[in-house]
């Protein structure tokens, strides 16, 4: 900086330099922060994306992957060809649709599975990179006669290469 003494220079630099670093740490805090404003409140927004939705029954691994969109369509991909299904090797695809119902409950209404309509409650882990899944019961599933309890829950990871299934084959196209 010409014309200022070699103390004022080098202090002017100091200041740019921690105006930058702060600019930087405050860019890097908002990219690295959960997708909600509140990580403990669920929001059609943190769920959309691919995700991981694999179960293990015994040793069997049974291979499934869940996408939803913006708009509440849910795409189920179960591999026929995995452990646990020893069929063919292709994606069963099945759809249905998640509404929001009050704080962190959502209704899913799907055509995969036999109860076509229940209620979950979900709960967002990992900066949003996993979902904790509530399975409730609803429809009073054990015969206690408590329909508020979680019979079983689930944990979902989200799956940052979304072009996983892009050539991958369908079941429903052969």
């Amino acid at each position: 900086m010409p014309g200022l003494p070699l103390i004022d220079c080098v202090e002017s630099m100091v200041l740019i330099n921690k105006n930058q670093l702060l600019i930087f740490a405050a860019i890097l805090t908002a990219a690295c922060s959960p997708t909600g404003s509140d990580p403990t409140v669920v929001t059609m927004t943190d769920l959309i994306g691919l995700w991981d939705s694999s179960v293990t029954h015994g040793l069997q691994k049974d291979v499934m992957y869940t996408r939803i969109t913006s708009n509440g369509d849910i795409i189920e991909y179960d591999f026929d060809g995995d452990e646990a299904d020893k069929g063919l090797n292709c994606y069963l695809v099945d759809s249905g649709s998640v509404k929001p119902v009050e704080k962190n409950r959502f209704l899913v209404i799907a055509e995969m599975h036999a109860n076509r309509q229940y209620e979950v409650e979900l709960e967002l882990l990992d900066n949003g990179h996993a979902l904790k899944i509530y399975f409730l019961d609803s429809d009073d599933q054990d015969s206690d006669g408590d329909v508020t309890e979680t019979v079983k829950s689930q944990i979902w990871t989200r799956i940052r290469d979304e072009s996983i299934l892009e050539y991958e084959p369908s079941c429903n196209k052969r």
